[in-house]
């Protein structure tokens, strides 16, 4: 079974997703954490980039530099995702906010993404699956059981985005915050590679005014008229 959660950024598919997967005993395959992993390494590990990564510094990079993927793995343990490059837990670096951006910027670009989709499909091969991000149900899992559209407007993501401490977000001005968000929606609708939009079939849930326990209970609903879980 594959369950998937597309949508915007800071609409809080990550948290729910992982929620749904501890309610129902399912594998949690957090893909957004592949790209920030991915942009780690390329900034932080292999130094390929600079902060902040443009565009035109990522269309220089060959394919061959996204060919570190192939030494990413990822794991859920003890209800926890964990990534790992060439066998060492990278996970604690990847919350940090700036790698919003450089994370952004890469996911629009083919070898990105052709670099991690292999990987993603063979996670949910062995596993009952839920898995979030911006192409989940359109791109990487197009015959996903059940797939699901989470968005909110962009006022209340950038509330969320503010108050989550965990994400390392330092920055506590909400009209750029605000408009940080606007552009990364923009980048991610525009891109050529995996676009976002609302996969075909999708279940579309706008949580604006839902609390999470009220957006975990619809999750829930949904899944249980389709599938009788």
């Amino acid at each position: 079974m594959i369950i998937t959660i597309d949508g915007p950024a800071a609409s809080g598919k990550s948290s729910l997703a992982k929620v749904l997967a501890q309610k129902l005993d399912y594998y949690y395959l957090y893909t957004g954490l592949l790209y920030r992993a991915l942009a780690y390494i390329l900034v932080h590990a292999e130094h390929k980039l600079s902060l902040p990564v443009t565009p035109e510094e990522v269309r220089d990079l060959t394919p061959e530099d996204f060919a570190t993927a192939r030494h990413i793995s990822y794991r859920y343990l003890h209800n926890q995702p964990h990534v790992y490059h060439h066998g060492i837990d990278i996970t604690a670096h990847l919350t940090d906010a700036r790698l919003d951006q450089p994370a952004s910027v890469i996911s629009a670009y083919p070898h990105a993404r052709r670099a991690l989709l292999l990987l993603q499909r063979e996670i949910a091969q062995k596993h009952n699956t839920i898995a979030d991000g911006r192409d989940c149900g359109s791109v990487v899992f197009p015959d996903a059981d059940i797939k699901f559209f989470l968005t909110a407007d962009v006022d209340t993501r950038a509330r969320r985005l503010m108050a989550d401490h965990t994400r390392g977000n330092h920055e506590k001005i909400f009209e750029k915050v605000k408009a940080a968000l606007i552009e990364r929606d923009e980048r991610d609708k525009t891109r050529a590679e995996s676009p976002l939009v609302i996969p075909e079939g999708a279940i579309i849930v706008d949580n604006s005014t839902l609390t999470f326990d009220q957006t975990v209970a619809k999750f829930l609903q949904e899944i249980e008229k389709r599938c009788g879980i």
